[in-house]
């Protein structure tokens, strides 16, 4: 018997010129949602102190503004603990660029008697070299300047953003439950309730776990002795925000600005803390502070990050883990689209999901057929 139904490679034409679609209006529009998607998660984190101030009475407008000020307080804060070794950093650049020429100069001359190369040879390398740098200053420049304006743009979205959010939820709420037919409104409200709950918990958590390891970074640099201990420590846990790809990034830049700045046995010491801080909090930070809330196996969060990149660049990065934890929800609680949270998901799903099967199975089979009714015969 002939179905109608449609045939799968119609449906799977759909499926990829739609996700198409969703990435190129994410990568043009990427002005509106970038701040939009930061400030989405940080109106999750904020709605529990809203909550707690409307309960106490204070009107909901008020509450959210209030939540605001708190959280941007505390950036600012931040801001300026960083800002204040940055400027520190920046006092001592012409001592960095002449000890980073010493060091080019030692390199040229390792370079001259390893490869037996004139003086000749050598300049016009250099010179080369430097051409090629000054022809691509002008757009080094404008992307500086370009970035500048985008970062001040989104901080002053991101909180306009967020207030809004807060102050309209139940708009929000209202408008997705009502998007989907009647039955499926426990469904809409129960993925709601656990996207929020997962993605504070994955924030906060996140948050208790760099400071941590900003910690552990700062204090390990000053006991080895590394220049600008503090600055180069805050500015590993940051990038350790970025899954598997951050520790290497952070490894080059403090190589490279401790190079400059020590010896190479401290080079290679702070790499080595840089290791160990690392294997500490992947093995035992991550999993006691993070929590379980969000499984998500390696090869979806190194393809979320080279995504993210591609499309929002660096922020994209620090929001791909989030918004695959938000999808991975989505996918588990709607029956059609199930697979695809199996496949972000992790191995230790399955496993509690068959452990829980071999529970029960063997509890009925154990089950006295008394209790049970069932008849033997």
């Amino acid at each position: 018997m002939e179905t109608k139904a449609t045939p799968f490679y119609m449906r799977l034409s759909l499926s990829l010129v739609g996700v198409v679609l969703i990435l190129l209006i994410l990568r043009e529009a990427q002005t509106i949602f970038i701040p939009m998607s930061f400030a989405g998660l940080l109106s999750m984190i904020l709605i529990a102190p809203c909550d707690f101030m409307e309960r106490k009475g204070i009107p909901r407008g008020i509450a959210a503004l209030i939540s605001i000020l708190i959280s941007a307080v505390v950036v600012v804060v931040v801001l300026y603990f960083i800002s204040a070794q940055i400027i520190s950093f920046r006092n001592n650049l012409p001592a960095l660029v002449s000890q980073f020429n010493t060091v080019l100069d030692h390199m040229q001359l390792w370079i001259k008697h390893r490869f037996h190369m004139t003086s000749t040879g050598m300049k016009q390398l250099i010179n080369s070299a430097k051409s090629e740098t000054m022809s691509s200053t002008g757009s080094i420049v404008g992307s500086t300047v370009s970035s500048l304006s985008n970062t001040l743009l989104y901080a002053i979205l991101i909180p306009i953003y967020a207030f809004l959010l807060l102050l309209y939820r139940g708009i929000v709420v209202r408008f997705l439950v009502t998007s989907f037919p009647e039955s499926h409104a426990p469904n809409v409200y129960d993925i709601l309730t656990k996207t929020r709950h997962v993605i504070k918990n994955y924030i906060v958590g996140l948050m208790i776990e760099m400071a941590i390891v900003a910690a552990l970074n700062c204090g390990a640099f000053l006991i080895i002795g590394v220049q600008y201990a503090l600055l180069l420590g805050v500015i590993a846990a940051l990038l350790n925000l970025i899954p598997y790809l951050g520790i290497f990034t952070a490894i080059i830049l403090g190589a490279l600005i401790t190079f400059t700045t020590n010896t190479p046995t401290v080079v290679l010491e702070m790499v080595i803390a840089l290791v160990c801080v690392h294997l500490l909090d992947s093995n035992i930070l991550l999993p006691r502070v993070v929590g379980s809330k969000v499984r998500i196996n390696a090869l979806a969060t190194i393809l979320g990050v080279v995504l993210g990149s591609m499309i929002w660049g660096i922020p994209g990065m620090f929001l791909a883990v989030p918004i695959i934890a938000i999808l991975k929800v989505i996918f588990d609680g709607v029956d059609g689209l199930h697979p695809w949270g199996v496949l972000l998901g992790d191995d230790r799903d399955e496993a509690v999901v068959t452990q829980k099967k071999k529970f029960h199975f063997l509890w009925f089979r154990t089950k006295p057929v008394k209790q049970s009714g069932i008849n033997e015969n």
